[in-house]
């Protein structure tokens, strides 16, 4: 399923874009829809070989991310981010796009990461 940022309500986008394929090439697997058929919550996840995992959970009508990394039963970094304009991949990242014209950079390679950025 793709969701696209053609619904408005008075200029603002009403649901986070983001291409489930490219969901799928970046965390290698389904994701987990969670709650009710219709909200459109889903949790992607990805582990390596060193006890090492990144969980995203998207909100897509909320327009919010809650993101963590960790190592074995440990959080290395937790986050919970509002305002979600977009979900993208580039090359081997994943940009997450929001309104405060903050960007988030997903990494897997060589190790999992997140990188916060202003744009």
């Amino acid at each position: 399923m793709t969701f696209r940022m053609n619904t408005k309500l008075k200029g603002k986008i009403m649901f986070i874009k983001f291409d489930d394929l490219d969901m799928l090439d970046f965390f290698e697997s389904e994701p987990l829809a969670i709650g009710e058929k219709d909200e459109a919550k889903f949790i992607y996840s990805i582990k390596d070989s060193h006890q090492f995992s990144m969980t995203l959970v998207v909100d897509t009508y909320a327009k919010i991310i809650d993101i963590s990394v960790r190592y074995s039963d440990n959080t290395i970094f937790a986050g919970e981010f509002d305002d979600v304009l977009e979900i993208r991949k580039s090359e081997d990242v994943l940009l997450v796009e929001m309104e405060n014209k903050k960007r988030l950079v997903l990494k897997k390679h060589s190790c999992f990461g997140i990188v916060i950025e202003n744009i």
